[in-house]
């Protein structure tokens, strides 16, 4: 089925909830085979035990036997528990083992992508497929296994997603392309070098065993085994072939479709709502043969879907870019519902609208040389060192440049590989601006910028600040440049503060000094104060310098919040400044350093960043990383947790930034609820089992396992949540209602135990759960809450 026919009417009325389930032989089938894989390995092994025990072998058969009965009674009770749901407003997965449930829940409203596998045999005979549907605020996508009727339920997610307030009726046909055959022919060149390459790799072992097959006349047998693996290989390329020339990607005014596959069939979309960033890529193969990869990223955790092999890459590309820009001029999803009557309690903030692209300053950028060039004379004595890296530093320097346009910023790398990026406006959810000592030499900085679908920011490194129309540009992603009011938040340092903000370093250091004592009384008493003085003097040195920078560093550091942003300077020679508005906001983390009200702010905001590699998901071409949340960290604050509060309370629109700044009425309080001590004291004494070394210190670690979880607090209020927790650094992480994304419900064999469970949420733009309410009986009773508090009607 094409993505294109499905039925683009949309009307009002209620659709009825519907509930299905896996078909059953399809859902079991491959978990009975591994289960039977698996048995017969343990099964062998423990045949292996007895023989060598001089046990009957039945022993070891019979409980090959009984693992494979215990696999098909588990994956029976897997089955039971597997079961989904389509709602009006959202989509309910039902998951579980044994020991263990689960129940993931998406608004459709915050739907990114939504894609439909048909395996070739499995579908042709018993009408069975997948589909994986995308959230701005999962890893993983909600997965509904070897269903029945996929192409109808496909149908029904499309018509629910238009009735949440998705426009994509798919009436204007904006690019379609497919590859051509020498994209094919590329793919499957690729594929064959890397096998050649893997022979060419274990060549050696090949011709072992050809010799020995030889001396056992079996030549003939190694023959055939060559000559059907060469008939595979020839298969395996006419149907990659096959599938790379099926490949259709179409560009609609509200929607992104595409379909994969010759045997097996993907189906796909993505609403130009939630579509992030795209970006051009081409290799030097690629531009020999004159093919480019277009790789489209949607809002959330770095999902990116890569378009390869296209004749007209930079068409596609425009054209998404098109739809981009257009998202800021139609209404989104969320921007069409209704809050109810239960959500009344608690406000939003309403922030101001992007600028309109008319009036848009345009620019295009290069790095400045001088400023570029300059660190690497410090490498001239190490000359060959320094040779290459001012060979790598000219193609840099002379094949990237930077463009400012009305609705997005580019960068653009062109040498012998080509990759172009393009950051929308509206998905912009940080900027921080750096600068050190050769930036003031030159009058230079460098922008760098988070946006909510990207896993790696963008940066325009090494720009002349006179180049540069920073109000404009800070305008353009929505930092207003004219504010009426600012509040700044103090920072206030002392040695007193420094030396509770570092309590674990001087734990550490004077037990550091303790064993240098005790080393040398044990190896010399003439020297006694040998070691012990050379440690102590290098920690004395270490605090000293560190106490310095610190103070250097935050008597520098500035917190202002202006009426629709916030603005953080930090740093002594290399100074940073960043800028969010609050929409981008996403959560708080405050840490108290001990004995007082001091203590640390730390800001997250929408989007992270790569830190690792990336896996790929070859079916749909989707690549994903290791990442971390984008944020930064204030230290040092008076009355950190009256700060963080007010914050929130900017954040949620229950104040107005001012010279005088009042609290508002304490949010109104809806449950409460604690972490469950059971659960914790059970884990610790099983690690410290399997780690034996650890079993003396149960005297000591479960009395302060027990202090620990007591202290756990989370803490469900009309508008945000909180979890507070700590025993020596007091820790308040909190998280307003109107960010979350989605939620998921856990609860395995010790939850069960002690009736209580895991509550993971989800915010935009996450990899991992944002907040994580850990073994507490209420968790349901929360998740329902929130539901209550935040569901739209349409």
């Amino acid at each position: 089925m094409s993505s294109s026919e499905i039925n683009p009417a949309a009307p009002l009325e209620t659709l009825p909830d519907e509930e299905f389930k896996p078909r059953k032989g399809s859902f079991l089938f491959s978990r009975i085979i591994s289960g039977l894989w698996l048995s017969l390995f343990l099964g062998g092994a423990a045949a292996a035990a007895c023989r060598f025990f001089q046990l009957s072998l039945f022993t070891g058969l019979a409980l090959g036997v009984i693992f494979f009965i215990l696999f098909i009674y588990l994956s029976v009770v897997a089955y039971r528990k597997e079961r989904y749901r389509l709602a009006q407003h959202h989509i309910l997965l039902h998951r579980g083992t044994l020991f263990s449930d689960q129940l993931t829940e998406v608004d459709i409203c915050n739907i990114t992508h939504v894609s439909m596998r048909l395996p070739w045999l499995r579908h042709k005979f018993f009408n069975i497929g997948t589909i994986k549907i995308y959230s701005a605020g999962t890893k993983h996508p909600i997965t509904f296994r070897s269903i029945r009727e996929t192409s109808r339920i496909f149908e029904q997610i499309h018509e629910r997603m238009q009735r949440n307030g998705y426009q994509i009726e798919q009436k204007e046909l904006l690019h379609e392309e497919s590859p051509p055959i020498i994209g094919a022919l590329r793919h499957v060149a690729q594929i064959l070098v890397s096998i050649v390459g893997l022979l060419f790799f274990i060549l050696p072992a090949l011709i072992g065993l050809y010799d020995f097959m030889v001396e056992l006349s079996l030549q003939w047998l190694l023959i055939a085994l060559a000559g059907g693996f060469i008939l595979y290989l020839i298969a395996q390329c006419f149907i990659i072939m096959k599938g790379v020339l099926k490949r259709k990607y179409c560009v609609y005014d509200d929607v992104v479709t595409y379909e994969e596959g010759f045997l097996t069939k993907v189906h796909a979309f993505i609403p130009y709502e939630n579509i992030s960033d795209v970006s051009v890529k081409r290799t030097f193969v690629d531009q020999l043969l004159n093919l480019y990869e277009v790789v489209i990223s949607c809002q959330g955790s770095a999902k990116e879907i890569k378009f390869q092999f296209l004749k007209h890459g930079v068409q596609l590309s425009q054209s998404v870019q098109t739809l981009i820009a257009e998202a800021n001029l139609k209404p989104s999803p969320t921007g069409q519902m209704q809050v109810p009557d239960s959500a009344s309690s608690f406000t939003t903030r309403k922030e101001p609208e992007l600028p309109s692209q008319e009036n848009a300053w345009i620019a295009d950028l290069k790095m400045h040389g001088p400023r570029f060039f300059l660190p690497l004379l410090i490498l001239i004595p190490l000359f060959p060192v320094w040779i290459i890296l001012m060979v790598r530093a000219l193609i840099i320097y002379s094949s990237t440049t930077y463009g400012v346009r009305p609705a997005f910023l580019a960068h653009s790398f062109r040498f012998l590989n080509v990759v172009e990026r393009e950051f929308a406006y509206d998905k912009i959810t940080g900027l921080i601006i750096k600068e050190n000592l050769f930036d003031r030499l030159f009058g230079t900085f460098t922008l760098r910028f988070w946006s909510i679908g990207s896993n790696e920011s963008l940066e325009l490194a090494y720009l002349k600040r006179k180049d540069v129309d920073l109000d404009a540009l800070l305008r353009q992603i929505g930092i207003p440049t004219e504010y009426q009011h600012i509040h700044t938040v103090p920072t206030k340092f002392s040695l007193l503060s420094w030396l509770r903000a570092n309590v674990g370093s001087w734990i550490a250091a004077i037990i550091l000094i303790g064993t240098s004592v005790a080393l040398d009384v044990y190896f010399s008493e003439d020297f006694i104060y040998s070691i012990a003085t050379i440690v102590a003097a290098s920690i004395i040195t270490i605090a000293l310098l560190g106490y310095i920078y610190s103070w250097l560093f935050y008597s520098r550091q500035e917190l202002n919040l202006h009426d629709h942003h916030i603005k953080v300077s930090q740093g002594v020679i290399a100074r940073r400044t960043y800028y969010a508005r609050y929409k981008n906001v996403k959560k708080t983390l405050t840490t108290i350093y001990p004995g007082g009200t001091q203590g640390s702010l730390k800001i997250f905001i929408a989007g992270e960043q790569a830190i690792a590699a990336l896996k790929v998901e070859k079916n749909q071409q989707q690549q994903r990383a290791v990442t971390k949340p984008c944020s930064f960290s204030l230290g040092f604050i008076p009355d950190a947790i009256d700060k963080s509060q007010l914050l929130d309370d900017v954040l949620a629109g229950r104040l107005e930034v001012g010279d005088q700044v009042h609290t508002p009425e304490p949010l109104a309080f809806v449950d409460e609820s604690k972490r469950g001590t059971c659960n914790a004291l059970i884990r610790l004494i099983l690690l410290s089992i399997l780690l034996f070394p650890l079993l003396p210190f149960l005297l000591i670690t479960i009395p302060l396992t027990i202090i620990s979880t007591k202290r756990w607090r989370y803490r469900l209020e009309a508008g945000r949540i909180v979890s507070s927790w700590g025993l020596i650094f007091k820790k308040r992480e909190s998280i307003l209602l109107d960010r979350v994304d989605s939620q998921e419900q856990k609860q395995g064999f010790i939850g069960k135990l002690f009736k209580n469970g895991t509550l993971n949420i989800m915010t935009a733009g996450s990899s991992n759960p944002d907040l994580i309410i850990k073994d507490t009986p209420s968790y349901q009773t929360i998740s329902k809450e929130i539901k209550k508090m935040t569901q739209r009607n349409g």
